[in-house]
């Protein structure tokens, strides 16, 4: 008797123990993201050729804020010490920059810029919430680098970037 009552709770032990699983490891894959990332990779969507950002830096907060800014294409020239409107167009142009809130449920982040390069984006802010500029993301950890696959209809147009910590050797 003592037996079976020992096997029926070791059984319920099990069974909730991997009941509480995947939510202790989609919390620990969410709490992976946050700190600084460094652009390591970068894939244009498939069938599609595109710049390659030259640079970028991804930073998200433990308390749910994000900053990403990047520079598109190839090596730029720089600027003159009296830059006519065309060089500023040309330096500027492919800066990508926007900062805002975001949220992770299992392995999609969602963010919405509340500051951003382009005021359009940055006017559909939703200051309560919903939908607004939200934007998604799926990530992955992947041998200590975190891949973001950027949504079909988002301004990466499906893309894939993989990012890497500062300083990690990349």
């Amino acid at each position: 008797m003592k037996t079976s009552f020992r096997l029926i709770g070791r059984t319920l032990a099990l069974s909730l123990a991997l009941a509480v699983l995947p939510a202790a490891v989609a919390a620990q894959s969410a709490s992976d993201i946050h700190g600084g990332w460094v652009i390591a990779e970068w894939e244009a969507p498939s069938g599609q050729e595109g710049p390659v950002p030259q640079r970028g830096l991804f930073i998200f907060s433990e308390s749910g804020h994000y900053s990403i800014m990047f520079v598109i294409g190839e090596g730029r020239d720089p600027v003159p010490a009296n830059p006519s409107d065309a060089d500023l167009a040309a330096a500027y142009g492919p800066f990508v920059a926007n900062s805002g809130r975001y949220m992770v449920e299992g392995n999609t982040i969602t963010y919405e810029a509340f500051v951003a390069k382009s005021p359009s984006y940055m006017a559909g802010f939703a200051p309560t919430g919903g939908e607004g500029n939200a934007q998604t993301i799926t990530f992955r950890m992947e041998d200590g680098a975190l891949v973001l696959a950027f949504g079909e209809g988002g301004p990466m147009g499906g893309a894939t970037a993989t990012l890497r910590r500062p300083g990690g050797g990349d």
